[in-house]
Order: structure tokens, then C-alpha cells, then sequence
């Protein structure tokens, strides 16, 4: 008997280490509301191809409606389907589509759809912030979330974009680096209040989070913090940070493949960041040396090496014949555009 029980705590213990994957939270969600297996195949099948959610353009350098269009067509097979709506409504957002007739007839679906009303809000809210052109605007969706949800991931996520909309501006514009470390500091702690939720299996478990979804938010959290960091002057500050808590990360194949892009767009930005910082400022010798030891230390991590691995297979955004038109336009940006495509 008291073997019997061991072998039953054991598999308890078993099951209680199985993470999230999109996958199975794809197909948890959608058999709970009754669509067919057929079609709940076919929308992780996409998932998995489409992955993070970038956007790409086609030859003429216009947003490809190719992702969308697939999206779009599962979505009419059973419009129950709310993950290839908030697929297709993502979409409008990340093309900054405004005044769309389209995108106002599914958001107002979405907003019918038979889940949480807090996750309905949270998801409008964040891709509105995302798009939105003046951070500062009032989201009528965070409000909605912040007056009827105790989930504390999305209250913390909240907590940090509105934070965030109100300093970076700030930040940007005051030079006494004596103030602005307080403001930075303040936004790294709200980033490491979240990374713990993230972190941790039970906590993602809970509020419904997929290992994908969680590194992927780690990355956006990541980035938004250390690009201030660099607009104070603390480039070295924000290469330490990623060296240490992202990209050496444990993470499985299908977390890396689902967020490839966006590991590409990180070290992108952070070697951008470094290069930088060594043409517009002059740098003694000892700083010559000290970024070269950082980049030395970039390129043996593992997301470096991954991303290394993966360019030469030809299966990253790096063999895209639009990166370098990217590269060009994000240098270009304003810091405030800048941040939007970084959390994109």
C-alpha cells in the first residue's frame, strides 16, 4: 500500500512539472468552449508557424495580409475560435490600422466571446498601448481590468506600461543622470515583480500563461527597461542585465523556435545599442576594452549562439531581404517609436 502511494505522489509530483505549452493551452481552451478537434489542430498548426506575432512585408515593402488572412479563415469556421480572433485582432494593432470597420466589427465579437472579461480587457488593452501614439491616453480597457480583476499579472503588467508612459518621456528629456536612476530603478523593480510570476511554473500556471508566451513577455519587459537604461547612459548596465537574466536562459526548443524573431530583434538592438555608444561618444581605452569584453560575452551566450546557428540554416528574420531596410528605419526612430517596436 504505502508503495502504491509513493507511486501516486510520484506522478503527482510528475504531472505538477509539466509546463504550459501553447499547444496544450490552445487546446484546453478551445475544447472547453466546443470547437471541433479539426479545427482546434489547425489553429495550433498555425500558431506554431506564425509564431510571436511579427509582421512581415512583401516586395514592394507593404505589411503582408498573408498571416491574417489565414487567421481570418479559421476564424469564420467556427467564430467560438476566440485564439484566431485575438490572432486576427492583433494583427490590425501591429499595423497601427486605424479607423478599420473590420477591426472594430471583431473587436466587438471578441469582446462578446463567452472568457473572462478580464482577460478580454487585458489582451484590447495591451495592444492598445502598444499602438497607441500618445502613451499617456487614457486605456478605457486597463481601467476596465484594474476595477474588476485581482489577477496580479495583469494588474503588475498595468502597473508597469502606465509607469513606464509616465517617465520614459522623463527619462528621454533630463540629462542629470542623478535623477533619472531613481525613475530607472523604480522601472526595474516593477520588471522584476513580474519576472517572478513569470519565473515561476505555478504562478504561470495559474494565470494561464504558456512557457512561449512567458519568455516572449521577458524579452518586451527586458527591452523596454534596458533601452532606458541606454537613453541614460548605462549601455553596459543593459548588456550586464541581458547576459544575466535572458540570454542564457534554459529555455526548450519550441519556446526558442516560437520566439526567434524576437531574440533576433533583442540582440539586434542590443548590439545597435553598443555600437552606439562607441561612435558617439569618445571612449578612453579602458572603455574600448571594457565593450569589447561585453561583446565577447554576448557572443558566447546561448541565445547568441542559437540565433548564430539558426542564421546559417537560413531560418531566422536575418535571411529576410527586409532586415537591413529594418535596421536603417529603427536607428531612425524617435525613442518613443522606438519602444513601440521594441514591444511589438
Amino acid at each position: 500500500m504505502k508503495k502504491i502511494s509513493l507511486i501516486i505522489v510520484l506522478f503527482l509530483i510528475n504531472l505538477n512539472l509539466v509546463a504550459l505549452t501553447m499547444k496544450e493551452k490552445i487546446q484546453q481552451d478551445l475544447s472547453k468552449v466546443g470547437v471541433k478537434q479539426e479545427i482546434i489542430d489547425e489553429t495550433v498548426k498555425l500558431d506554431k508557424e506564425t509564431g510571436e506575432g511579427f509582421t512581415t512585408k512583401n516586395e514592394d515593402g507593404e505589411v503582408s495580409t498573408e498571416d491574417r488572412d489565414k487567421w481570418e479563415k479559421i476564424y469564420l469556421k467556427d467564430k467560438r475560435n476566440y485564439v484566431a480572433l485575438e490572432r486576427l485582432i492583433e494583427f490590425y494593432f501591429l499595423t497601427r490600422t486605424e479607423n478599420d470597420s473590420k477591426k472594430e466589427k471583431y473587436i466587438s465579437e471578441y469582446l462578446k466571446t463567452d472568457i473572462s472579461e478580464d482577460r478580454k480587457n487585458f489582451f484590447l488593452g495591451k495592444n492598445f498601448w502598444i499602438s497607441s501614439k500618445e502613451k499617456n491616453k487614457k486605456n478605457k480597457y486597463f481601467e476596465k481590468v484594474k476595477s474588476i480583476s485581482n489577477n496580479q499579472y495583469y494588474l503588475k503588467v498595468i502597473d508597469f506600461f502606465e509607469y513606464l508612459s509616465k517617465e520614459s518621456k522623463n527619462i528621454n528629456e533630463d540629462n542629470n543622470l542623478k535623477m533619472v536612476k531613481p525613475k530607472i530603478n523604480e522601472i526595474t523593480q516593477k520588471m522584476d515583480e513580474i519576472d517572478k510570476i513569470l519565473n515561476n511554473k505555478d504562478l504561470r500556471e495559474k494565470y494561464r500563461i504558456s512557457d512561449e508566451e512567458a519568455y516572449s513577455e521577458q524579452l518586451i519587459f527586458f527591452l523596454a527597461g534596458g533601452t532606458l537604461k541606454v537613453i541614460a547612459g548605462d549601455t553596459e548596465g543593459m548588456v550586464n542585465d541581458f547576459i544575466n537574466k535572458i540570454a542564457n536562459k534554459k529555455i526548450s526548443k519550441e519556446v526558442a523556435e516560437y520566439n526567434k524573431n524576437k531574440e533576433m530583434m533583442t540582440v539586434m538592438t542590443i548590439q545597435m545599442a553598443m555600437a552606439l555608444k562607441g561612435f558617439f561618444g569618445e571612449m578612453s581605452e579602458k572603455e574600448i576594452t571594457k565593450l569589447e569584453k561585453l561583446t565577447k560575452k554576448l557572443q558566447d551566450t546561448e541565445m547568441f549562439k542559437r540565433i548564430m546557428e539558426n542564421s546559417e540554416k537560413d531560418e531566422t528574420i536575418k535571411s529576410d531581404i527586409h532586415l537591413e531596410d529594418k535596421r536603417k528605419k529603427f536607428e531612425s526612430l524617435s525613442y518613443d517609436e522606438q519602444i513601440k517596436q521594441i514591444v511589438n
